[in-house]
């Protein structure tokens, strides 16, 4: 079994940051391809440990507007 997990961040730099400090600790970085759409953004990384992280990045201002 593979466990994926996610946590969101605050800004596109700081999934950038994640991935690069995982690299230079003994992770992988980018173990499966990097998503930019533009508004949002998803980079995964394994651990030293084997276990894989996604960070992701959304900006909250795309989202469309709630129907009334």
């Amino acid at each position: 079994m593979v466990l994926l997990l996610a946590r969101a961040l605050e800004s596109r730099a700081a999934v950038d940051a994640v991935n690069e400090a995982a690299a230079a600790h003994g992770g992988q970085a980018d173990v499966n391809p990097v998503e930019d759409h533009g508004f949002m953004c998803t980079r995964d990384l394994a651990d030293s440990d084997g276990h894989m992280w996604a960070s992701l990045w959304m900006d909250p201002t795309a989202k469309p507007p709630v129907a009334s």
